[in-house]
């Protein structure tokens, strides 16, 4: 068990991480998030080409309200970067925040794969509904949450949903067609 359950962990995460990667150039990835700077200081940091640039201490009610309700955005000010959440810009430290990343898609991965061990008697088509229904049930319970108490816009909200559906789906197919065998001649 140890072994396999090691190695589709360790597929797993390279998919998962590529596969995450991949969604952010996905209309509801990226693109769609809504790029504002009030920086007193014109940095390259986190400021594409189609960032909104505006005057320090501006967002004030009125105006934070017509520039950001109904739309994902992200802000930099002079000390910090929003994405839904506020943090200090040294949280984006890019070799950090991969590796914050491949962490948790290590943890999804070695979850998905004890799914995968226990149920591996199955054939391959119950195995991936199995993960199809876990998968859902973890899109509603964390999506649908932000789409009601966030308010997360719904294309965004279903784009992120069909993004973690798909990436478990491709990280159980490959597990369970070359590391879990089917039912028939399976290795236990």
């Amino acid at each position: 068990m140890t072994k396999k359950v090691l190695l589709s962990t360790l597929v797993s995460t390279v998919i998962l991480f590529v596969w995450s990667a991949v969604t952010q150039a996905l209309p509801w990835g990226v693109p769609s998030v809504q790029v504002v700077s009030t920086r007193s200081e014109s940095t390259d940091d986190f400021q594409p080409a189609k960032t909104i640039k505006l005057p320090p201490g501006s967002l004030t009610t009125d105006k934070f309200d017509e520039q950001m309700v109904g739309k994902i955005t992200t802000l930099t000010t002079d000390n910090t970067f929003s994405w839904i959440v506020t943090k200090p810009l040294s949280y984006y430290n890019l070799p950090l925040y991969f590796t914050r990343e491949i962490i948790t898609q290590l943890l999804v991965a070695l979850l998905l794969s004890l799914l995968l061990w226990n149920i591996r008697p199955l054939e391959l088509k119950p195995r991936l509904v199995v993960v199809l229904l876990a998968a859902s049930a973890t899109v509603v319970a964390t999506y649908g949450q932000d789409f009601n108490w966030m308010g997360m816009p719904p294309g965004y909200a279903f784009g992120l949903a069909f993004n973690l559906i798909v990436g478990w789906l491709l990280a159980a197919s490959v597990a369970s067609k070359w590391i879990f065998k089917g039912a028939r001649g399976a290795s236990r």
